[in-house]
């Protein structure tokens, strides 16, 4: 009977062991676009580590043996993923060389979301090799506790790699709580456990105690699973409750490691819209798929003669991180892009990029304009899905304008700009809301002029100098290059944080020429991210009006309920964080009262009914007695002996008989000297503590006989230090010397 329970507590305290490895599975995954296929791949690691270990351990002469002894099993498993995961290099054995060797660098340089293969996935799995070995090895070494430190490295390890993952950050913490609650609970292997022969100050025998290990930690294993599976779930509702509204944000390592890639096109796409809009009847790309606009390049950056797009280009895999802040209504669109005579290496995508497949890219996160990092785009075909936003619900109408760390770079104008242009701004955005002055300046620039295709590039300061004018008197004309960057500059002096995007409509039977190009404005409000604004006019000169990128014709009507908005616009990542899908405070305030009123009681009960030897089972009964009698007020002062205690114990209860407590004392006196105690004795002294104590808790009022199993009091006094019960060398009495410290003189 004892081996199969030992081979049952062997296999349970290994797969603790690669539970407390594994957990970091969610946390590191959440870096990958498969999610699931990580994780299986990091689990299935630290299962073959921890068997692997486990064997050398048990067969090899020395321990330390067991950590290298893995290391060829590990090699072989490289090799097996890079024919399961296949990288960008041929051959399992380079490939597998190659991901040991450029696995972390290649992680850092990446953006989130990387593909799952072995070039992207040898460093977690080198390092939960390791780490589940090492844990193996200090568990089989009797070392619970530092067992789990590998573990918890490598959990911090993840959740500085993938900051802002809340969810998988949180469910990573409870499956290493487990782990954690299932060794401790576990009896050590090899060892025994110590009980008291007597009261010698340091002399304990280590007598092997009969019955299973089950059985004899049963309360205890409960208690601490009790405590591992509610504590982290309410302290998690805690965190994410008190920490909502944190200022401080970690940041992502991918941002500030490594080298970016540069956009290519030498051409600002901005400068393409006047050319095309006098010849816009040629194809630019063929699109399958839902009728909607494309976003191709966002600019940001205004040098006072041009704008710029940002440059943080980082190396992505297919799917893309969505934005950080995303509008209340959203729509998941995917077509099919042939791209035709577009020039250049940006790629027009739906809304805000989550996905592209048939294409190498890089994607800068800032803006979510993604470029071919292996070439130009012209003449190829890729399948793009993103997040498509609706504004027409007036969201912007109520918030406010994005603030704070960030957002100062989208109100920065270059010195140099002419005075009339922040006159200009004045007096058409007005007073009122963000929103207000937004729309009033997009109304300003569409009812004041009109498109001319003719009209010649440039959209610097001396250009809209230029074609400027108060409002009230009429424009002349330009083409949507000069109002869409007339528009943000405008809204810059305004005081509004905003850029210019470059996109096209939806086009005709699914081919989108020049005509079809189309730039406008966008604010960044707090909460909504990047809400559009189209500013291009109705009236086109001597033609007739000019497709939006809805389909429509351009604008709408600014003084409704929503911005002047064209449907292509996406969320952005600068605006603050949405944390509003953390758990609320109602979670914590639940849960944490649950955790009280379940784990104290089982804690609490745990050493109600010891076990193990009979005057193991003695001592501890009377440990109980004495924790009784300090909950009933009545505290032994340190120096009280047995009969001393008893006595005060006879005056708490004057109707119990005086011999009856005589009967305790007699075989408590025997335990503590290493006289003889028989199984009658221990049973006897069991019961009578127990009877004992319940007299005790009916002596005091209602509310404190109610509460006395929730009174968490005797599970601190048995967490300090203890101290061996010291023999009296005189008399037939023995003393403590703490009753606030003999909780954890006898342990099971």
């Amino acid at each position: 009977m004892v081996a199969p329970v030992n081979r049952a507590r062997a296999v349970l305290e290994l797969a603790a062991v690669t539970l407390s490895i594994a957990a970091a599975a969610p946390l590191v995954a959440a870096g990958y676009d498969r999610t699931a296929s990580a994780m299986a791949v990091l689990t299935a690691t630290a299962a073959l580590s921890v068997a692997v270990t486990a064997v050398a351990h048990r067969s090899l002469p020395a321990p330390g043996y067991a950590l290298p002894a893995g290391l060829p099993v590990a090699a072989g498993w490289l090799v097996m993923l890079a024919v399961l995961l296949p990288g960008p290099v041929d051959g399992p054995v380079p490939a597998a060389v190659d991901a040991v060797l450029h696995s972390g660098a290649r992680i850092l340089t990446t953006a989130s979301l990387a593909p799952v293969n072995v070039a992207m996935l040898a460093f977690p799995v080198v390092a939960a090799w390791l780490a589940a070995a090492a844990a193996t090895v200090l568990r089989r070494d009797g070392r619970a506790l530092p067992a789990l430190a590998p573990g918890t490295l490598l959990l911090i390890g993840a959740a500085i790699l993938n900051p802002g993952q809340d969810e998988a950050g949180y469910r990573s913490a409870v499956l290493l709580a487990i782990a954690g609650g299932v060794l401790l609970a576990l009896p050590r292997p090899g060892r025994s456990h110590a009980t008291p022969t007597g009261l010698a100050v340091q002399v304990l025998d280590r007598e092997p105690l009969p019955g299973a290990p089950f059985r004899r930690r049963s309360r205890t294993g409960a208690a601490v699973l009790a405590c591992a599976v509610c504590l982290p779930g309410a302290g998690a509702a805690a965190a994410a409750t008190a920490l909502e509204d944190w200022p401080v944000r970690a940041d992502d390592p991918r941002t500030v490691v490594g080298r970016s890639e540069q956009p290519r096109d030498v051409r600002n796409p901005l400068a393409h819209l006047s050319a095309w809009a006098s010849g816009p009847g040629r194809p630019l790309l063929t699109v399958k798929g839902p009728r909607t606009s494309l976003r191709w390049v966002s600019l940001a950056e205004f040098t006072g003669a041009t704008w710029l797009p940002d440059s943080s280009y980082r190396p992505a895999g297919p799917a893309l991180p969505a934005p950080d802040v995303l509008p209340p209504r959203t729509a998941r669109v995917s077509v099919d892009v042939t791209v035709g005579a577009l020039p250049g290496y940006w790629l027009p995508v739906p809304g805000a990029p989550t996905r592209v497949d048939g294409i190498r890219v890089g994607h800068d996160t800032i803006s979510g304009t993604l470029l071919a990092s292996d070439g130009p785009v012209q003449g190829r075909s890729y399948r793009a899905s993103g997040i498509v936003p609706d504004w027409r619900g007036g969201e912007a109408a109520r918030a406010d304008a994005a603030t704070g760390i960030g957002n100062e770079r989208y109100l920065r104008l270059p010195a140099g700009a002419p005075a009339r242009l922040a006159q200009i701004a004045r007096a058409a955005a007005g007073d009122g809301t963000a929103h207000q002055r937004a729309a009033r300046l997009a109304e300003y620039l569409r009812d004041t002029y009109t498109i001319d295709p003719g009209a010649p590039s440039g959209h610097g300061y001396a250009d809209l100098n230029e074609l400027l004018v108060p409002p009230g008197r009429k424009g002349g004309g330009a083409t949507s290059e000069q109002f869409a960057a007339a528009f943000a500059v405008l809204a810059r002096e305004a005081g509004l944080p905003s850029r210019v995007v470059v996109g096209f409509g939806p086009g005709s039977g699914g081919v989108v020429r020049t005509g079809d190009a189309v730039a406008w404005g966008e604010i960044c409000f707090e909460g909504l991210g990047w809400v559009p604004y189209d500013p291009n006019p109705r009236a086109r000169s001597g033609a007739a009006p000019r497709p939006g990128p809805d389909g429509d014709a351009p604008g709408g009507d600014s003084s409704g309920d929503g911005p002047t908005t064209e449907s292509g616009g996406g969320g952005a990542t600068d605006a603050r964080p949405d944390t509003s899908g953390g758990p609320p405070l109602v979670i914590f305030l639940i849960a944490l009262p649950v955790l009280f009123a379940v784990a104290v009681p089982l804690l609490r009960l745990r050493p109600r009914r010891p076990r193990g030897t009979d005057r193991a089972q003695t001592l501890t009964a009377w440990t109980n007695l004495l924790t009784a009698l300090r909950l009933a007020g009545l505290p032994a002062p340190p120096s009280a002996t047995v009969s001393e205690v008893m006595e005060r114990l006879a005056q708490a209860l004057p109707d119990v008989e005086r011999e009856r407590l005589r009967r305790v004392s007699r075989p408590v006196d025997a335990a503590g000297f290493g006289g003889p105690v028989t199984a009658r004795d221990a049973a006897h002294v069991n019961a009578e503590v127990a009877a004992l104590t319940a007299a005790l808790r009916k002596t005091l009022p209602r509310p404190r006989r109610l509460l006395w199993w929730w009174d968490p009091r005797p599970l601190l006094w048995a967490a300090q230090p203890s101290r061996l019960t010291r023999r009296v060398q005189t008399g037939s009495a023995w003393a403590t010397r703490s009753t606030s410290r003999t909780a954890t003189t006898v342990r099971q």
